[in-house]
């Protein structure tokens, strides 16, 4: 859709619109999740009655509501709590109708017609309501879990957004299983994962993930026995909602009522009820000792009957949680520097060479020459690497025959107790006038090991959460509803990793100088465990969110016309020094023969480090931030009557956010055309420029074209069939709301340089990293020529604007007898500029494909003159840094190939705004009402998603890590089935009360004694079967493409084994994952053929099923006890990990990992009341 820019006019339009719906005395909109009751009065002759007195009562409260119809019979309430309501007409000459169960869903809007009798007004006729389970209102697609569901189904750690998974198009995130403890890391209708909206009371609860934009996260969640329903909307929702990747989930918390209800709880899980995981049980360790408690209360009931009513709860947890870790460690040999034990897969030598000896052949290649007796003397030993190496536990088990791999074990144990905290008070003012404040705290600690490290440290995670909303209705006239809502979200996390003197094992301490932490390097390791002792464990956020909305409706005949807006503000105060020690990477290619041919059977990582020989190593200082940025937007909906069977729902929203500002200017943004004012000799005037915020220009400009209409329809083709569709357009949350980082100016971060030629010899060392010492960050100095001589990993550039989301649908919903719906739609989208956050796609600096080609890996690492060293050294030097490559004589080829050669890496900006996701659908959503005992709901989706890019922002969620960009010259080759592509998916939820008991089918007049025996008992069900989803495949060495991350070729079907027969294998090289003859390597510098992801390599798929058992002892109506037996994966069924999916790597095909949880048992004492 091409793009337009609007005149002022509609700016002002808007405007006003703003200004309008912030006062009373204007027309405005539906509140977000409250519900809606119309309908005609009319005699047995069809004529309409006017005047006649229409009373509304909310069960629970008593507190009516009344109303007078007009001249064409016509009445109308807005604003309705979702309850169970009593509705009443009354008129002289007429009996009077009562109609009880009237059930009022989230965001529900029902027609509700009255035929009245002729006769004496003191007559009532009394009818209870079965409300209908159609949707003739809307064409929105959306999915209620009402409060049956919440409260019965079996939820690991109780929390309610597991059953978000029941409405049509959710799936999980690949790798993260079926929990959603994370909120929104999920996946709605083909969107990316962490983009959904999450509101509990109107108010918001989903914010930029830990302070960076583009991504949301819930920290707040209600408690359970809290909620009283939610809604999930992911299709042609209403123009009142937006800034979000395409869905909204509505959460309604409970209020009190006029008399006093509550409930107490005690739920409990331990190792007897639980079993062991299938590695554990493979590899002979017992089961971790996981225990966990939960309990609590809550209670509400009237301050002032009929007028002042509360809700609170509270609850404490206690976690003990052990956490299998299998790795795999250096053996002693190893650790001594002998390697000639140490084999391939197919069993041949990994044969290792030294990186400090080697020649010239005669074709000019650097070639090493190999360890005598695959052995490293002991005088070659690094002291470093040998007081690492100390640090590894040995080997708890003999590991694979061959290899070796997977020779430790380990269980270790982490503790998290917490608290929650709410409460909510309601009061009605007047009958016009009503509103109500709700607060909740979460508190928890949290004790776990560091990061994947089984060697050292472990971290205290301390975290406080609070949500609150104060909310205030109007209603002037029975026609007009004025809303208004203040909501507040506030997330402060302290996370502190255990001191470590890295002098113990002969590190320098100029890695502590910037960070003043004590705190052991990263040393990671291709294919064994890392010793993570830092990365970006340490971390302070207080991040702040404030809302503000105003909406107004007004009824004018058979329009219901909606219109608002709303503000958010966040407030991001952040500070995560990643790696502030260093980090150090070791790989094979270190000890291969040719360091510019590597072959994938030589060399070993750990021998790499015993060389004192990392193949890649840096180091970060960042410094605190605090951010501070906005989103607007504005809408006006009509819901259009048409006639009695259609209904048009007509919507536009407009929509802006405005880039974050950092409180003290230390932000910066890439200006890729810039002019530097700087000729260099032999390659002119240099363009690419930092450019650094100030008083003037505080931030980058915001994307104002977002101006999203709405269409849908809703048309009743008889009685029990409705046909609905509609479409829309969307705009995704702004990656450049908000971030946690300030300019690079302000931070210094170090690569150290170990060889400047490309592994031929050694500048660095382990003991001294840093040569030529490490200086402060240099801050705003250098002004537009910031960062030359280094990489420039700036977070932001002016070229950025909001994803598009454009959605439609076409649907059938039927109404069969017993209760049941089918809601069959057809649900689609198309999506553009989604931001693609690979640090591949963000960077314009990169070598043309046309000179990797021309001078391979071994050409372009071959030093040249340096044309910028006269600007680091001598007398017209303009920059003093140290620890900068640009001060040599000579650079590596390839920096100077680059477009922007005056940094030395990466000159990164915004995310690409360049995805395309595409995705199709068949949706079907079932649902049983309550009778005869049994209710169900759930789900089936056949859908096909295909995108350019399947990550957004912080993407280690899951495994999207995988499948990055290959070559940023030929991004229509990244073309694939994306990550999260669910060919099918059923889920399910169904409850059943067996019917023996009394007043039951079986048993109805059995007397007390024997019903406490074998009445009373329900069964409840939550089961889930989904496809795998897609693999991605590249090759172990990344540096054999400069700018990318390298594929292998494919050729023929790369399908090997199935999943179970790779793990029942245990190594064998003939129960691979994967075809490894299909497979081959491209050659140097030359992208493979292999897609990003394979639709025909798939990971294992989901086959869960959660169950329990109830006893229910009722002392009176409204009073019981239940006792509940609940168990998680009841049939025990592993689903395993991704396979090692590096070409050449020993763990290529390999699968070691099982990423659902083994069955867990959970037993519970609920007491009602």
């Amino acid at each position: 859709m091409k793009r337009l820019c609007f005149s002022f006019s509609l700016y002002a339009i808007f405007a006003i619109l703003l200004v309008a719906s912030m006062f009373p005395t204007s027309a405005t909109a539906q509140a977000t999740f409250t519900a809606q009751v119309r309908g005609v009065v009319q005699d047995t002759s069809k004529a309409v009655v006017p005047r006649a007195t229409v009373t509304i009562t909310n069960d629970g409260t008593q507190v009516p509501e009344k109303t007078t119809t007009d001249d064409l019979g016509r009445y109308i309430f807005n604003g309705l709590a979702p309850a169970s309501y009593t509705v009443k007409v009354e008129v002289s000459g007429f009996k009077t109708v009562v109609r009880s169960n009237v059930v009022l869903r989230v965001g529900q809007q029902i027609d509700l017609d009255f035929t009245l009798e002729l006769g004496e007004i003191t007559s009532t006729v009394e009818v209870t309501a079965e409300s209908t389970l159609l949707n003739s209102v809307s064409g929105a697609l959306g999915t209620e879990v009402t409060n049956r569901y919440i409260i019965d189904m079996p939820l690991a750690g109780r929390g309610i957004t597991e059953l978000a998974y029941l409405a049509p198009g959710t799936t999980e995130v690949p790798g993260m299983g079926i929990s959603m403890l994370g909120g929104t890391t999920f996946t709605s209708n083909g969107q990316r994962y962490g983009t959904a909206e999450f509101r509990a009371d109107g108010a918001l609860t989903s914010s930029p993930e830990g302070g960076e934009g583009g991504n949301t996260t819930v920290k707040y969640q209600p408690l359970i026995e809290n909620v009283q329903e939610f809604k999930l909307q992911n299709n042609n929702f209403s123009a009142e909602f937006g800034n979000n990747g395409g869905t909204v989930v509505n959460i309604v918390t409970k209020s009190g009522t006029n008399e006093f209800h509550g409930s107490g709880w005690y739920f409990f899980q331990r190792p007897q009820f639980d079993a062991n995981s299938f590695f554990a049980n493979r590899d002979g360790e017992s089961k971790g000792d996981y225990v966990h408690d939960q309990y609590g209360a809550s209670v509400g009931g009237p301050i002032i009957k009929r007028k002042t009513f509360f809700f609170t709860d509270f609850e404490k947890t206690r976690d003990r949680s052990p956490n299998l870790k299998v790795s795999t460690v250096p053996t002693d040999l190893q650790k001594a520097g002998d390697f000639s034990q140490t084999f391939n897969a197919d069993g041949t030598l990994q044969q290792i060479f030294n990186p400090n000896l080697g020649h010239y052949d005669a074709n000019g290649n650097w070639i090493r020459e190999p360890f005598s007796g695959n052995r490293i003397p002991p005088e070659l030993l690094d002291p470093v690497a040998i007081k690492i190496m100390n640090l590894y536990p040995a080997p708890t088990q003999a590991g694979d025959p061959i290899t070796g791999r997977n020779n430790f074990t380990k269980n270790v144990i982490g503790s998290s107790p917490g608290y929650h905290y709410d409460f909510k008070i309601d009061h009605v003012f007047t009958d016009k006038s009503r509103a109500f404040v709700r607060y909740g705290i979460i508190h928890y600690l949290d004790d776990q090991p560091a990061g994947s490290s089984v060697i050292q440290g472990s971290t205290t995670d301390r975290t406080n959460i609070h949500n609150a909303v104060i909310s205030y209705d109007w209603t002037p006239s029975p026609s007009i509803l004025w809303t208004s809502r203040l909501g507040v979200d506030r997330f402060h996390e302290q996370r502190i990793l255990q001191d470590f003197d890295a002098g113990s094992v002969g590190l320098p301490p100029i890695l502590g100088e910037n960070s003043g932490l004590k705190r052991l390097p990263a040393f990671e390791f291709d294919g064994y465990q890392s010793i993570v002792g830092s990365s970006c464990a340490d971390t302070v956020e207080a991040h702040t969110q404030w809302m503000y909305s105003s909406s107004l409706s007004k009824v004018i005949r058979g329009h219901n016309l909606k219109f608002g807006g709303e503000q958010r503000q966040f407030l991001n105060n952040f500070w995560q020094p990643c790696d502030p020690n260093g980090a150090f990477f070791f790989g094979r290619g270190e000890t291969v023969q040719d360091p510019f041919n590597p072959n994938n059977s030589q060399g070993n990582a750990i021998a790499s480090l015993l060389a004192g020989w990392p193949n890649d190593a840096s180091m970060g200082t960042t410094p605190p931030t605090s951010n501070k940025s906005k989103d607007t937007g504005f809408f006006i909906q009509d819901d259009w009557k048409l006639t009695k069977r259609l209904t048009l729902n007509i919507g536009l929203r407009y929509e802006w956010s405005t880039p974050y500002t950092e409180r003290f200017n230390r932000l910066s943004w890439s200006d890729f055309s810039g002019d530097s004012g700087i000729d260099v000799p032999g390659l002119g005037r240099i363009h690419g420029v930092n450019r650094l915020a100030d008083s003037e220009q505080r931030t980058i400009s915001s994307d104002r074209n977002n101006f999203g209409p709405r269409l849908g329809f809703a048309f009743r083709l008889n009685e029990k069939t409705v046909l609905r569709g509609g479409g829309g357009v969307y705009y995704g949350f702004n990656p450049h709301t908000n971030f946690q980082y300030v300019s690079p100016a302000w931070v210094r971060p170090v690569n150290f340089v170990f060889s400047k030629d490309g592994g031929v010899s050694r500048f660095a060392t382990l003991s001294n990293p840093l040569p030529n010492g490490l200086g402060p960050p240099p801050g705003p100095k250098y002004g537009l020529l910031d960062r030359w001589g280094f990489s420039n990993s700036n977070n932001l550039s002016d070229t950025f604007r909001n994803a598009e989301i454009y959605q439609w649908s076409l649907g059938i919903q039927r109404e069969l007898p017993g209760n049941v719906l089918i809601d069959v739609n057809y649900s689609a989208n198309h999506s553009t500029h989604l931001p693609d956050n690979d640090d591949l796609a963000r960077n314009k600096n990169f070598v043309s494909r046309e000179d990797r080609e021309k001078w391979g890996s071994r050409g372009l690492n071959e030093q040249i003159p340096n044309p910028f060293q006269y600007l680091f050294q001598g007398p017209d030097a303009i920059f003093n840094e140290p620890t900068s490559l640009y001060n040599d004589p000579t650079l590596r080829r390839q920096l100077l190939l680059r477009p922007f050669p005056q940094f030395s890496g990466s000159f990164r900006g915004s995310p690409a705004f360049d995805a395309i996701v595409n995705y199709h659908s068949l949706q079907v959503r079932f649902e049983k009402r309550y009778s005869y005992g049994l209710n169900f709901t759930g789900q089936y989706t056949f859908s096909k998603l295909i995108d350019t890019s399947s990550e957004g922002l912080n993407a280690w969620i899951g495994d999207i890590w995988a499948g990055q960009t290959q070559d940023p010259t030929n991004r229509k080759a990244e073309k694939s089935v994306g990550s999260s592509d669910t060919p099918q998916r059923l889920a399910f939820a169904v409850s059943y009360d067996l019917p023996v008991g009394r007043a039951k089918r079986f048993g109805n007049n059995m007397n007390r004694v024997a019903d406490a025996i074998v009445g009373g008992w329900k069964i409840n069900s939550f089961v889930t079967f989904q496809s795998g989803n897609p693999i991605s495949v590249s090759m172990g060495d990344f540096s054999r493409l400069a700018n990318g991350r390298q594929r292998p070729n494919v050729s023929g079907d790369p399908r090997g084994v199935d999943i179970k027969a790779v793990v029942d294998g245990r190594g064998d090289p003939k129960f691979n994952f994967f075809n490894v003859s299909a497979f081959s390597d491209p050659g140097d510098q030359i992208p493979g053929n292999a897609p990003r992801y394979f639709s025909k390599l798939r990971t294992d798929g989901i086959n869960n099923m959660n169950t329990s058992i109830f006893k229910s002892f009722t002392f009176r109506e409204g009073m019981y006890l239940q006792l509940r037996a609940e168990f998680f994966n009841f049939t025990n069924t592993p689903r395993f990990g991704r396979p090692g999916e590096a070409f050449g790597s020993d763990e290529f095909g390999k699968i070691n990992s099982q990423i659902n949880s083994p069955r867990s048992g959970q037993m519970g004492l609920r007491f009602v009341f």
